[in-house]
């Protein structure tokens, strides 16, 4: 059952009355008794749609799904510890990857070998820093 307005065409007497979308009643006055009751618009159209599949709760789902993830990157970039690759030879940590080297070509490690390590080494160190960039940003 639906509520509809009507106003009377006599008195301007307006009315609540509560029936089925199908149906046409006739409804008489409250006020004055006539029955040229006229069904009026409603005056405001306000109306809320419901359900999963209405996109303006998928919109907001997803709104707040994206919220929380950078809301979570940036909490996990902040508290948790994310490792960093210092300059070292045989644990030693050095202020930088020649001295590294240095300490490794005195002791008789072939220099490509180390090279290639240190590339790797430094490409880890650079993803690790790109990571974390993105998760202080939010978007993890």
């Amino acid at each position: 059952m639906a509520m509809y307005d009507y106003i009377c065409e006599k008195c301007e007497n307006e009315q609540e009355e509560s029936h089925g979308m199908t149906v046409n009643p006739e409804i008489i006055c409250n006020k004055c008794g006539n029955l040229k009751m006229i069904k009026m618009i409603p005056k405001s159209l306000n109306f809320i749609l419901k359900g999963a599949s209405w996109s303006g709760k998928n919109a907001k789902e997803k709104s707040y799904r994206l919220k929380r993830k950078q809301e979570m990157g940036i909490k996990m970039a902040k508290t948790h510890d994310i490792p960093s690759i210092y300059p070292n030879y045989k644990g030693e940590v050095c202020k930088n990857w020649d001295d590294a080297k240095k300490l490794a070509k005195a002791d008789g490690v072939d220099s490509l070998r180390y090279e290639k390590q240190v590339y790797s080494l430094k490409n880890q160190q650079q993803q690790l820093e790109e990571k974390k960039k993105k998760l202080l940003r939010g978007e993890g």
